[in-house]
């Protein structure tokens, strides 16, 4: 069943017990995020407030014994993008209680996988995005055999992956190279996901729950 986006922003507030997100692309082309990359990209100083709506709701869940984490894939050379993502989404998100955590692309196990949020370990969303990271659609997929899927490549990924703080100390000493920003227009990446990845984003209802 394809979800609008209200209908996806409710699972960020009413999930019983947790919700994980495998996350697959370089780049994600989302509108509501122009502006702030362009910011990030101008080298201005991060509003020290941003992303709060969606951090509160994080702290909320956590205080209520809810689980929250995703893993994303990365390369070893980070996009301009990844690198906005981590320093204005993430660097909140973290603090807020969100387990966020990373996976090199040559590490990722062989299992079928997809940008997808699972939640309460029962409900399969899969995000549908064309090549230029542009959210198509939502996908609440009831197939049981998707399920089983979903489930197991949560557990493999998490395994798998490391955390946040542990990429930010390969960023500041190890190979892990960050390119120089040099505008929103260069930074998409020029390859198109493969079938295994497709992906999202919604800010705390429409927009902000996808970090």
């Amino acid at each position: 069943m394809i979800l609008n986006m209200d209908q996806f922003g409710r699972y960020f507030t009413e999930f019983a017990s947790s919700a994980t997100r495998i996350e697959t692309l370089p780049f994600y082309d989302v509108p509501e995020e122009k502006e702030n990359y362009e910011l990030f990209l101008s080298g201005a100083p991060l509003p020290p407030d941003r992303n709060r709506e969606w951090a509160d709701n994080i702290r909320r869940c956590v205080a209520e014994g809810r689980y929250m984490g995703r893993v994303h894939i990365i390369d070893k050379e980070l996009t301009p993008y990844l690198n906005f993502e981590i320093s204005w989404y993430y660097a909140i998100n973290g603090p807020a209680g969100e387990d966020i955590r990373f996976i090199f692309r040559e590490d990722v196990p062989d299992v079928t996988h997809t940008d997808t949020w699972l939640f309460d370990d029962t409900t399969v969303l899969d995000l549908a995005y064309d090549p230029q990271g542009r959210l198509l659609y939502v996908n609440h997929n009831d197939d049981p055999r998707r399920l089983t899927e979903a489930r197991l490549a949560w557990r493999e990924f998490h395994s798998r992956s490391f955390p946040l703080g542990e990429l930010v100390a390969r960023l500041r000493n190890s190979p892990v190279v960050v390119p120089e920003p040099r505008s929103a227009s260069t930074a998409a990446p020029s390859t198109t996901p493969t079938r295994r990845g497709v992906r999202e984003r919604v800010r705390t209802t429409s927009s902000n729950a996808g970090r």
